[in-house]
């Protein structure tokens, strides 16, 4: 009796903390893959945090009006490549982004290419459900 309450009782725990894991979300439930916005901003913060960096523009309108957007990258293997290009971004700098817009409408997206002060183009994200690097 004691060893099928243990038992439970381990299985219940293994599923605590095994469900975050099979909750992780996919870059097509939240963002719409098959659209790609564009916009030229200055970057206010970045945080090359774990499992997506995020970038956080500010964005000023041609009417005047200023707007914040906040964009994503993906993780694991994705971020780990591109980690001397993640160290090299400047919070002040202006920069230019396309990315996949949210299916919300809300002002977050998915980087897919980014154009730096100096002209360099990095692909963050190919948009190839194919390619072994994205991720």
């Amino acid at each position: 009796m004691k060893q099928r309450i243990f038992g439970l009782i381990a299985a219940a725990g293994v599923f605590a903390v095994g469900a975050p894991a099979l909750a992780h979300h996919s870059v097509q439930a939240e963002f719409d893959m098959s659209k790609t916005g564009k916009f030229v901003g200055e970057l206010k913060r970045f945080a090359n945090i774990n499992p997506h960096p995020r970038w956080f523009f500010e964005i000023t309108n041609p009417d005047g009006t200023v707007k914040q957007f906040e964009i994503s990258a993906g993780g694991g293997r994705n971020r780990a490549r591109n980690m001397g290009i993640l160290r090299s971004f400047k919070v002040g700098d202006t920069y230019t982004v396309t990315y996949a817009p949210a299916w919300n409408g809300a002002d977050v997206g998915r980087m897919r290419d980014i154009i730096f002060p100096d002209g360099r183009v990095v692909t963050i994200f190919h948009a190839d459900p194919n390619n072994p690097l994205d991720n």
